[in-house]
């Protein structure tokens, strides 16, 4: 890419010096020739002036000014014979158009030439002929030739490195754009591409970083979704499967009592996998005013059997709760999690509580084990839940009431183990 940038940008350069240089060079040639031409005509002129009118019957020798080694300079009397000064025998063209009494430029291929006619009494009596070889221009033109293609090569040169550092200033954050898209295909979400200063590459950054940033969304509500699924489907599969050994332990068992139960549990894994979806795709999902008294015994109602069965007393205590801005699938999955914690480590009866607390609402969930020091609820859970352990699902409760502006609390001062959701009040 950079050699492409590079030899463009020469290309280019190049281009330029042709259609600009070429033309120059033909101009500035006539125009020496120009000044070439100019400069005989006033050379004669001043011969002709020095030159005394009476020249046939002076018999004066005639004096000419001083020129140039290369300039030839000489008078013609009328008859076209060269009297005085350099110049072929017999006037020329240029010559005998002066004798006429007109000042002529007539040149030759090998000269250039200016002849002036001398005058008197309206009669032309001599003629002063001016001429320099076209050689000598022709140096002069090669002279301005060499130094406009010495200026061309500059001009290159300058626009070469000039268009190596644009290249190189161009290619370093393209570089660093694959760089990014690499990494970001190896699955590195975190990567980000810096801003190079340069408009057009930034809007691609900017847009590479926007890609990025919904693709770990994406992987990391994926992620959410496994852990929280394989968390949350583990409780009900255990009822479930409790509920169909029971019926075919059981002598004379009511079978279809069982199959009724078994399609109850069947149907709340239903809505657990999707609320678990829900809150994988959507984060909060739909928020509304919620009835926390009626999540709450309804919560009751599922797991009653399963805590019965292991000898576990479940108890609800509604100490009129307000009604609460939250999404339904968030806190009643942040719910089944505490049940589900203090069913799994703790002991004795556990006791859920809905009640008002100053402009918010909360859910008690207590029961009679003890974690008196321990910090269920480390800093380093937030937002990232451990691979194994009851911490797992105790994050994904945290991260779910963060996500409903809530907070989860754990009474580490208590004798017994109580973990608190707060929410705020509709």
């Amino acid at each position: 890419m950079r050699r492409g940038i590079a030899r463009v940008a020469l290309i280019t350069a190049m281009l330029a010096v042709l259609v600009f240089g070429i033309p120059l060079a033909y101009v500035m040639n006539r125009l020496l020739l120009g000044d070439e031409q100019s400069e005989l005509e006033r050379l004669a002129l001043r011969a002709a002036v020095s030159i005394p009118a009476n020249l046939a019957a002076s018999g004066d020798p005639v004096e000419l000014p001083r020129t140039e080694d290369s300039v030839r300079l000489g008078v013609y009397d009328a008859r076209g014979r060269l009297i005085a000064g350099t110049g072929p025998a017999r006037g020329d063209t240029a010559a005998r158009q002066g004798l006429r009494g007109a000042v002529s430029d007539k040149g030759s291929n090998r000269e250039l030439v200016a002849a002036v006619p001398v005058s008197q009494d309206e009669h032309v009596v001599a003629v002063v002929r001016a001429a320099s070889p076209r050689a000598a221009v022709a140096s002069n033109s090669r002279n301005v030739w060499a130094a406009m293609v010495g200026l061309a090569l500059l001009s290159c040169a300058a626009a070469a490195g000039l268009a190596i550092f644009q290249a190189r200033r161009l290619a370093r954050p393209i570089e660093r754009l694959k760089s990014v898209a690499e990494e970001l295909g190896g699955g590195n979400f975190s990567v980000r591409a810096e801003s190079s200063g340069v408009e057009e590459i930034d809007r691609a950054a900017a847009a590479l970083n926007r890609t990025a940033e919904r693709l770990g969304d994406v992987v990391s509500r994926e992620r959410a979704f496994a852990a929280h699924a394989s968390h949350q489907l583990r409780t009900p599969l255990t009822g479930l499967r409790l509920t169909l050994d029971n019926a075919l332990a059981t002598p004379g068992a009511d079978l279809g009592a069982a199959a009724r139960s078994a399609l109850r549990t069947v149907d709340e894994l239903s809505r657990t996998v999707d609320d678990v979806l829900l809150l994988a795709r959507a984060g909060a999902g739909e928020v509304r005013p919620l009835d926390l008294a009626e999540l709450v015994s309804d919560t009751e109602r599922r797991w009653h059997g399963l805590l019965a069965a292991e000898g576990r007393p479940l108890r609800v205590e509604l100490d009129a709760p307000p009604l609460v801005r939250a999404s339904e699938a968030a806190v009643r999955q942040i719910v089944d999690v505490l049940i589900d914690n203090a069913f799994r480590h703790g002991s004795g009866t556990i006791v859920v509580t809905a009640r008002e607390a100053s402009d918010a609402a909360a859910v008690d969930v207590r029961d009679q084990g003890s974690t008196t020091g321990v910090d269920l609820l480390p800093d380093g859970a937030v937002g990232q839940a451990p691979a194994t352990g009851h911490h797992l699902g105790l994050s994904l409760a945290r991260r779910l009431a963060e996500a409903e502006d809530g907070r989860l609390l754990h009474a580490r001062t208590e004798q017994r183990t109580r973990l608190t959701l707060l929410l705020p009040a509709a």
